[in-house]
């Protein structure tokens, strides 16, 4: 009989895809925007799909996660706070190890988020935010895990000319290990460089980093690149690349998003 699969081939692939759904703007990219909705309107972002792969050596090991349906939907309250909700409607993977198939899937978590821009300057055209959050869980055997999770997160952002921009993001998470067993600390932090091509293109680069607390974690990093087309000054669509650095080496994730003002 194969051996149980291990918890850290699905969870690196899932990682993937919940780095993935970060942001709520018309803008593409996992770093999030200082910027919040304006009071009376919605921002609905959607990452229609997320696909994820990692080889495990030796062969034939690997996993692979599917991501449908990540909505997170803002709504301004104030010039500078928005409040904002999120779920995953479908989440699947798949772990093969030594010829055992196992796929699980169902919905997943529930977050809530709200953002203050806390600070603005008109003159360097730069600004910054805080973002708190919490994860509820769900039963789901995927993406859940039973516990309530959450973090602070810290945008910036910085207007280079009117079509370059670049921004960075700090983050600190409470979240469960891998074994369900105790809460650890992870810290995230990432990167973008983002231009407009030409017309209605855009694209961006984007580099990120992920550490843990806890003895057992290891650290992680993605190189991520995308491109966009913006169909209207309130509709985008957003198609992105990554890449893992580290534990993971082998692993991509492919991800199709839409952003909608309301």
């Amino acid at each position: 009989m194969p051996p149980p699969l291990p918890p850290r081939l699905i969870r690196s692939c899932l990682l993937l895809l919940v780095a993935a759904a970060g942001g709520v703007r018309l803008a593409a990219q996992v770093t999030e925007t200082p910027d919040t909705i304006p009071p009376g309107q919605f921002l609905l972002r959607v990452d229609a799909i997320s696909a994820g792969l990692d080889p495990n050596s030796p062969a034939p090991n690997q996993a692979r996660a599917l991501g449908v349906a990540w909505p997170l939907l803002a709504g301004g309250i104030t010039q500078d706070v928005d409040f904002e909700f999120g779920t995953q409607f479908f989440v699947q993977d798949t772990a093969d190890l030594l010829g055992d198939n196992k796929t699980h899937s169902g919905i997943g978590e529930f977050t809530l988020r709200s953002k203050w821009t806390f600070w603005r300057d008109s003159d360097s055209q730069q600004a910054a935010a805080l973002i708190p959050y919490v994860n509820l869980p769900t039963r789901s055997q995927v993406a859940g895990n039973g516990h309530t999770e959450g973090g602070l997160i810290l945008p910036w952002a910085v207007q280079i000319n009117p079509d370059v921009t670049a921004g960075a993001m700090a983050e600190m998470d409470e979240l469960r290990n891998v074994a369900n067993t105790r809460y650890e600390t992870r810290l995230y932090a990432s990167g973008v460089l983002q231009a407009k091509i030409a017309g209605k293109l855009g694209a961006y680069g984007e580099v990120t980093l992920a550490t843990s607390t806890a003895g057992s974690a290891t650290t992680w990093g993605t190189l991520n690149a995308g491109a966009t087309l913006s169909a209207s000054s309130n509709f985008q669509w957003d198609f992105e690349v990554g890449r893992v650095l580290g534990p993971t080496a082998q692993s991509w994730v492919e991800t199709l998003r839409f952003r909608w003002k309301i």
